[in-house]
């Protein structure tokens, strides 16, 4: 029995990664007829999570469909997202699952799991001069938009990844390198410098993932397309059609001191490196 039980959770998690399912349950979400269905939808999802609304624009009732209320936005007279050239902040609100110091081609998924962190990326770093990762964990009923972290110029980006596992605590401890077989885009900043990367992972019914710096959708997958376009930060930069996780790259030499701890919650806007001058 002990046997059998993991070969079905993987069989279940093998199933439910597969991009169509999520896909079919993100047109669901957008289901706008019959109302009294997509309200219910919406008040149901809105009572689980226990989701206040008093950072958001209008009330549970104003939105439309479950994929809409998703997708709402923080109203900026009641949650400014102020700037600060002088730290790298939080793109997301989620939980930093991990926040770690790498010299090697290897980062934390979990404890006594790793991956290569040049797969991730897709691209050859050098791992002699250190680099800071952060992980931060979206769940579903947090905020699904994501901000620039930092200003600079985007140098590039990655699309990569064929399946769509879900990210939360009990897949990532038994799916191996699953940031890097799940979708994601790779974005390349310039920070003052130094190459900084932000990875946004999608997860299981992650209908897509939104990038506002590609307004005619996401590019090929496979090859880094070469890009020069001006980031500013805390402007929007994406969002995520149900919780996912991003993962932040950033290189030692450009990190004054560290401003996070691991497993604390973090929002849009909070200091988690300061940067040096």
């Amino acid at each position: 029995m002990k046997r059998i039980l993991p070969f079905f959770v993987r069989l279940l998690l093998a199933g439910i990664s597969w991009p169509g399912f999520s896909r079919l349950y993100g047109r669901l979400m957008h289901l706008r007829r019959p109302r009294r269905l997509a309200q219910w939808m919406i008040r149901r999802f809105q009572g689980h999570y226990r989701i206040a609304m008093d950072d958001f624009l209008g009330e549970a009732a104003d939105y439309r469909s479950l994929g809409e209320f998703f997708l709402r936005p923080i109203d900026p007279d009641k949650r400014p997202l102020n700037p600060d050239a002088g730290c790298l902040l939080s793109p997301a609100d989620g939980r930093l699952s991990e926040l770690e110091l790498v010299d090697r081609d290897r980062a934390t998924q979990v404890k006594g799991w790793t991956y290569p962190l040049s797969l991730l990326l897709a691209e050859s770093i050098d791992f002699s001069q250190k680099w800071h990762m952060a992980t931060i964990y979206l769940s579903p009923g947090d905020y699904h938009r994501f901000h620039y972290p930092v200003s600079g110029r985007i140098g590039g980006c990655f699309h990569g990844g064929t399946r769509l596992f879900p990210v939360n605590d009990f897949s990532v401890n038994r799916v191996q390198r699953l940031y890097i077989r799940n979708e994601r885009m790779v974005t390349r900043i310039d920070l003052r410098g130094a190459p900084f990367y932000m990875v946004a992972v999608g997860a299981t019914f992650v209908g897509n993932i939104g990038m506002k710096y590609l307004p005619g959708g996401l590019p090929p997958g496979g090859r880094w397309q070469e890009l020069d376009i001006p980031a500013e930060q805390m402007s929007e930069m994406g969002h995520f059609a149900m919780g996912s996780t991003i993962i932040l790259v950033v290189p030692a030499e450009r990190v004054e001191s560290v401003l996070a701890e691991k497993g604390q919650g973090v929002r849009v806007g909070q200091p988690l490196f300061k940067i040096k001058n």
